[in-house]
Order: C-alpha cells, then sequence, then structure tokens
C-alpha cells in the first residue's frame, strides 16, 4: 500500500494523454536529470491536419465494427463514404455517455456500439502516435516502452467506478497490462492545469503566486466544467507543491458542446420539421453547419457579427425558402430578428448567440460565487487567483463574462497563452512529480458494514442480531474518513477486524459511501455500495483472534486504493468497485490481476 510510488526512479519517458469530450490530444515528456530543465511537448495524434495541438474527438467504424480512423481525418473520411452512397458509423461526444454509466453508444445515424470498445479504439489510436511519436525521438537502443509511465486525464467530477472503467480501457487498448499497474497513472484534470498554471507563468505573475496564496482553477471544457481550489505550500523557486482547500465540483453538461445543444434547439424552431429532418438524417449537412458554428462560437463576444452559412443544404434549401423560414421565425420572435444575407446565410442577432450561452454561464458563476464564499469560510480568506483553462476558456464572451463576475483588486482572472493544452501539459507534470498535491479534500464519507456487541439503548432493537449466543447490531456503518476531511497523499486509515462465528472460513468486507456526515447504519437513505471484497482467514478449528483481517483504505490520491490482508492466511485483496449500470464493464477478459 504505501509503496504504491515507490517506483518513481524506474520510468524514464512521462506520456500524458488528455481524451476530452471535444477535443484530445497528448504530451511527452522525458524524466529530467537533476539541474535540467523540464520539458513538455504537447502534440495533435493526428499531425498535418491542422497547427492545432489536439483533435476533434470523433471515431470512425465500419459497418462491421472495425476501427477506420480518428479525429478529423474520421469526419473527412466519413464524409467521403456518405457521399459514396455507403454507411459507416462516426462517434462524436462519446465521453459523455461514459459520465451517465451507459454501456452502448450512439452513431450520428443512430446505430449503437459499446462504450468500451469505441474508447478503448480511441485510446488505442493515440497511445500507438503517442509511442511512435517518442521512438522517432530516441534511438532504438535508449528506447524501452516498458520505462513509460502513463497518465490518463480524467474530469474531478468522475466517481470511483468512472475512474475504474478507464483503467480497464487502458488494458484493452494495451497501454497497461492490469488494472493495478503502476506504470498508470490517473490525473484530475483541473489539478493537472493548477500545476500547469504555475509552473508555466511569465515571471512577473510568478512572483505574486507565493507561498499560502490561494489560487482557484475553472477548467471549462466541451463537456465539463470542473473547479478546484488549491493553497500554495512552495514558493516559486521550489518545485511546486500545493494542497486542496475544498473539494473540487462543477457541472457534467456545462461545457461548450451544449451551447451546440442549444443552437440546434434554434435550429429545429427554425428549420420546421421537414427541414430538420433532413437536417438530422444528411450526416455531413449536421456535420458542417455544426462545423461552421464552431467558428462562430470561438470569436463570438459582444458586438461580434456572427453570419451563418447553410449553402450545405444545396437544392434542399432555395432562397426563396430561406426568405419564407426568416419572415416564420421573425413573426414568432420579436426579440430574435433574423436578416438574410445573399442567397444561403443568415445573421444571427447578438441577443441570440447570447442565449446559446447564457444558460451555461449562470450555472458556472453561480458555482464559482458557491466555491468562492465556501472557501473564505474555511480559510478566512477568498482566492487570490482564478485560472481559466481548457478549451472553452479560449471564448471570449465567457472570458468577458468571468472577469466582469468576478475580477477585482484582490482577485485576478488569469489565461493562459495555450488554456486548451494546460491539462496536458500539467498532466505530464504531474506525472514527474505525483506528490505535487500534498492533500485532497474527502468528496464523501468513506467506510464499511460492520457488526458490534448490541447496547440496549444505544442500538435499536430491529437491528438486534443473535450470533452463537450473543446479540450484535448489524449493519453498522463504520467510518473511515468524511465528508470534506482533509487527506494526506500517504495518509492510510487502517482498522482490524474479528470474525463473529467461531467456525467462519472467510471474511466479506463491503465498502460504502454518502454524502452524509453523520451516518450510523448502512441500509440508510442516501448510502450507497462502492465495492467488496472477501478475504480466507483461516481453518475452521483455528481461534477468532487468530483470524483477524486488516482493511487498509487510501484516499489521498487520484483514485480510492482499498485493501484488506489476513493474519493468519496472508490471504491479500484488493477492492472491486461496483458500477452503478453492471452492464458498462463487458466480459473483455481483461486481466484485474485480483
Amino acid at each position: 500500500m504505501a509503496g504504491f510510488l515507490k517506483d518513481t526512479n524506474t520510468f524514464t519517458n512521462v506520456i500524458a494523454i488528455d481524451f476530452g469530450t471535444g477535443a484530445s490530444g497528448y504530451g511527452i515528456s522525458p524524466k529530467p536529470i537533476e539541474n535540467h530543465t523540464l520539458r513538455v511537448d504537447v502534440y495533435n495524434p493526428c499531425e498535418g491536419e491542422n497547427e492545432d495541438q489536439k483533435t476533434t474527438t470523433a471515431i470512425l467504424f465500419d459497418n462491421n465494427q472495425n476501427f477506420i480512423d480518428f479525429g478529423l481525418n474520421a469526419e473527412r473520411k466519413y464524409a467521403e463514404i456518405i457521399q459514396d452512397g455507403s454507411t459507416a458509423l462516426l462517434f462524436k461526444n462519446y465521453k459523455m455517455s461514459l459520465y451517465h454509466m451507459q454501456s452502448e453508444v450512439k452513431s450520428l445515424d443512430g446505430r449503437t456500439m459499446s462504450l468500451m470498445k469505441v474508447i478503448s479504439e480511441s485510446l488505442k489510436f493515440i497511445s500507438k502516435k503517442a509511442i511512435k511519436k517518442l521512438e522517432d525521438q530516441l534511438s532504438k537502443t535508449i528506447f524501452k516502452k516498458d520505462r513509460i509511465r502513463w497518465i490518463l486525464t480524467v474530469p474531478a467530477l468522475w466517481k470511483e467506478e468512472h475512474k475504474i472503467f478507464m483503467k480497464k480501457v487502458a488494458v484493452q487498448a494495451g497501454i497497461i497490462d492490469n488494472i493495478d499497474s503502476n506504470k498508470l497513472l490517473l490525473c484530475l484534470e483541473p489539478e493537472g492545469a493548477s500545476i500547469c498554471c504555475r509552473e508555466d507563468a511569465d515571471e512577473t505573475l510568478k512572483k505574486d503566486l507565493i507561498k499560502n496564496k490561494i489560487v482557484a482553477v475553472l477548467d471549462c471544457g466541451g463537456g465539463t466544467v470542473d473547479i478546484t481550489v488549491h493553497k500554495l505550500l512552495s514558493e516559486p523557486n521550489e518545485p511546486f507543491l500545493c494542497e486542496e482547500v475544498i473539494s473540487s465540483s462543477g457541472g457534467c453538461e456545462w461545457g461548450s458542446k451544449y451551447v451546440d445543444s442549444n443552437f440546434e434547439e434554434f435550429l429545429k424552431d427554425f428549420f420546421g420539421d421537414e427541414l430538420y429532418m433532413i437536417y438530422q438524417k444528411n450526416a455531413v449537412i449536421r456535420l458542417d453547419i455544426l462545423k461552421h458554428f464552431e467558428l462562430l462560437k470561438k470569436k463570438f463576444n459582444i458586438g461580434e457579427r456572427s453570419r451563418l452559412q447553410l449553402s450545405y443544404f444545396s437544392e434542399f434549401l432555395t432562397q426563396e425558402k430561406l426568405s419564407e423560414l426568416i419572415k416564420i421565425y421573425n413573426e414568432k420572435h420579436k426579440d430574435f430578428q433574423l436578416k438574410q444575407r445573399g442567397s444561403s446565410a443568415i445573421d444571427l442577432p447578438e441577443n441570440l448567440m447570447k442565449s446559446f450561452f447564457e444558460p451555461l454561464f449562470e450555472k458556472i458563476i453561480s458555482k464559482v460565487n458557491e466555491l468562492l464564499i465556501e472557501t473564505k469560510k474555511k480559510t478566512n480568506q477568498f482566492p487570490n487567483f482564478i485560472f481559466m483553462v481548457g478549451g472553452f476558456s479560449e471564448s471570449p464572451f465567457l472570458k468577458s463574462t468571468i472577469k466582469k463576475s468576478f475580477e477585482n483588486k484582490n482577485l485576478r482572472i488569469v489565461i493562459p497563452k495555450r488554456p486548451s493544452v494546460c491539462v496536458i501539459r500539467g498532466a505530464c507534470m504531474f506525472g514527474i512529480s505525483p506528490r505535487s498535491i500534498q492533500s485532497r479534500i474527502a468528496k464523501k464519507t468513506y467506510g464499511i458494514n460492520t457488526l458490534s456487541t448490541f447496547e440496549i439503548g444505544k442500538h435499536p432493537e430491529n437491528k438486534k442480531v443473535i450470533i452463537e449466543g450473543e446479540a450484535f447490531c448489524n449493519d453498522l456503518f463504520d467510518v473511515f474518513v468524511r465528508k470534506n476531511e482533509s487527506v494526506n497523499i500517504d495518509e492510510e486509515f487502517t482498522k482490524t477486524y474479528c470474525p463473529v462465528r467461531a467456525n467462519q472460513t472467510e471474511m466479506k468486507i463491503i465498502l460504502y459511501c454518502t454524502d452524509k456526515t453523520d451516518v450510523q447504519f448502512v441500509d440508510e437513505n442516501g448510502v450507497r455500495k462502492l465495492g467488496e471484497l472477501t478475504v480466507e482467514i483461516g481453518k475452521k478449528h483455528q481461534s477468532m483472534e487468530e483470524k483477524t483481517v486488516t482493511v487498509s483504505l487510501k484516499f489521498g490520491f487520484t483514485n480510492i486504493i482499498a485493501q484488506a490482508m489476513s493474519k493468519n492466511t496472508n490471504d491479500f485483496k484488493k477492492c472491486e468497485f461496483k458500477f452503478e449500470n453492471s452492464n458498462l464493464i463487458e466480459n473483455n477478459n481483461i486481466n484485474n490481476n485480483k
């Protein structure tokens, strides 16, 4: 347990994969030699498509579910296949299906595939590109695949089951051999960004990022918005160290892709049933319009003109038909007056464009305000900085809104030069020094089920059970750590349990969690089973004192580590975490090394 990160000297390079809802990329960082500057290089896995350091998260399969391509290349090939009169399966925004614990994901034409396969093929493509890039950088005598430390970035909002799923996907993708491999670490996206923002800051800014300053990171991506608050534990000239002040928070469907969803609601109203059906069924038209809207979305701000091109409809939308649709829409919506430009374009009024963003902004502003107040209550001071990172943070409208809402003489809003790659760069830095985050805040109250000697007046009668003539209280929630408690990265919580039956030969340990801080029983409302393990404890004839089990839980890292060991048999087991959707994890012959 304590040796989880002991192998710090066995890796020579870090490869970090940022698999995002809207865009994905990877970074490579060689382990720095003493007194040498850390180098981090970020790459687009589809080199040559453009100058961006990330590519669109899209993946293409043929009709037999064989992988074809990834990124913008997948979208281009899909368009060619459709234009040739054939079909294929193109998937976009599929990372959000994992958040909702869906076992299958829908392609653009409505067909489904296993989410496990879609994500694993994505990671396989990116990891192969990363390995090839590293091979090209190193000589064959120097390159060693088994000396790579892999990092996968994950949203701070994700539960343990999401994190375990990603580890199983990494096995399927051939990145690691088993989910317990110490060659893979998970990096929470806003934590990686926090490290990057301090390390990449210019000298003027870095001088202000001194010990005990409080920094909030607002990570606005394609699907989620994550917010974390850190207290700096190091001076600018020292290796980066920080601690989490309050538990990371945010929202699942607050990212830039949901601006697209609001835009498509407008299109549904504007086009009418017939034309919107054509838009939905013709994937090439839909992709082209959404790509064009993406350009408008990225540059939109107050006072900025937004002209939407609809020529992609070709004969489906004549100039006369467009004029008719605009007239109908404008009569229904006096506040949103569209203007026709030429034969196939429309000007979207500023207040209409704002309406696509503002429902998300309201949620983001409310949550940031809530966390600022919570930080003030806990530390007696507000954060000194808010760093805006993630692709959505490149939006001028979002940047100006956040600055207008929060910036003052004591609180600076800082947007790095390349906010979209902060997470990748920071994930590489985290891979070099995983103990940069010294402590984290427990997101929930965690404990296990147990029995205790029944006490009249203290325990309810309905929990009383008689075992071998002795009265016990059943279903007790034995707390290891409570929600909002600070937990150090190497802090280990250990308890020892005895069997309650003389002839008992094994003991089942069940891990539970809840949002409550005051909890007594595992069957209370809001208590959820998280995982379980069974340990062999000895022979029937052995005494109960000989058959004790030590349970250890570690919460300070990016995922929970739970394990148990029998005193008598030395039987050692790690916890198998439970998934709310039992169909999410398929039987893929993955070696869990249990």
